[in-house]
C-alpha cells in the first residue's frame, strides 16, 4: 500500500523562504516513509504579478527527492514565452520531472494574467495510476471523472482556497463528494495562509480519512488500492 503524506504549508510571498518549507517537508515525509508527498497549489511562487525565475529552486527540489527517493507533487506560477501558467510539477523519485500539469479551470482572480491549460492526463507511478488536478477544476466533475475513467485511483488536488467565505461549508464536502462519485481517493492540499481556508483533506471513496485545519502540518495516511477495485466492482464503475 502507498504512504502518502500531505503537506499544508504556509505559502508567503518570498520564494526562498517557500523553496525552504517545501525541502524541509519532504526530509520529514521521508522520515515517515512516504512514497509521495503534496504540498499546495503555488506553493513555491504564489503571485502572479511578479512571476520570478525559480528554475534554480525547482532544480534543489528534485535533487532532494532523488536524494530521499520519494514523489512529490508541488505548484509554482511559471513564465513561458511572454505566457503564464498556474503549473503543478510531479517529481519522481530519480528526480525526473515526470509531469507538468498547467491548470485548465482558472480562479477569476487570476483568469486576466494567467492563460489556461488545455489537457490532463493520467500519470503512471510505479505504486499505481495517479492524477493530478488543480483547485478550482474540483468545481467540474466530468474534468475530474475522466481521469477515473483513465484508471487514476488517487486523485490529488493542491488549492489556494481564496475568496472562501460564501461557500465554506461547500468546499468542506467538495473532497468527499469527489472521492465517492470517483471510486478513488482523493487528497486536497490547501495552503496555509491569512486569506485561504487553510483546511486539507486525504478521503476514502466512503469516509473521511484525515484533515488538517487552520495550522501548518503534514498528515499521512497508508492507502489500499485493492479496495478500489472492490469498491468499483460493487458500484458498477470502470476499474
Amino acid at each position: 500500500m502507498p504512504r502518502v503524506a500531505v503537506a499544508q504549508i504556509k505559502v508567503i510571498d518570498n520564494v526562498e523562504k517557500n523553496s525552504q518549507q517545501i525541502l524541509k517537508f519532504i526530509d520529514k515525509a521521508f522520515n515517515r516513509k512516504a512514497d509521495i508527498v503534496c504540498f499546495p497549489e503555488t506553493c513555491l511562487n504564489p503571485d502572479h504579478e511578479n512571476v520570478l525565475d525559480v528554475s534554480g529552486h525547482i532544480k534543489e527540489i528534485r535533487e532532494r527527492c532523488r536524494k530521499k527517493s520519494i514523489y512529490c507533487i508541488f505548484g509554482s506560477y511559471i513564465k513561458s514565452g511572454k505566457k503564464i501558467f498556474n503549473t503543478v510539477f510531479l517529481i519522481d523519485r530519480s528526480g525526473r520531472i515526470l509531469y507538468k500539469y498547467k491548470k485548465v479551470h482558472l480562479w477569476k482572480s487570476e483568469s486576466e494574467d494567467v492563460s489556461p491549460g488545455k489537457t490532463n492526463k493520467v500519470i503512471e507511478t510505479d505504486f499505481g495510476k495517479i492524477g493530478i488536478i488543480n483547485c478550482w477544476d474540483f468545481a467540474f466533475p466530468e474534468f475530474v471523472r475522466n481521469l477515473s475513467k483513465k484508471g487514476a485511483k488517487i486523485i490529488f488536488c493542491p488549492s489556494y482556497l481564496v475568496d472562501y467565505e460564501k461557500d465554506e461549508e461547500l468546499l468542506r464536502k467538495i473532497p468527499l463528494v469527489r472521492a465517492f462519485e470517483n471510486m478513488s481517493y482523493y487528497i486536497s492540499c490547501d495552503a496555509y495562509t491569512d486569506e485561504t481556508l487553510s483546511e486539507s483533506y486525504i478521503c476514502h471513496p466512503l469516509r473521511t480519512l484525515k484533515i488538517i485545519k487552520k495550522k501548518e502540518g503534514i498528515m499521512f495516511e497508508d492507502l489500499n488500492l485493492k479496495e478500489i477495485d472492490s469498491l468499483r466492482k460493487y458500484y458498477d464503475l470502470p476499474k
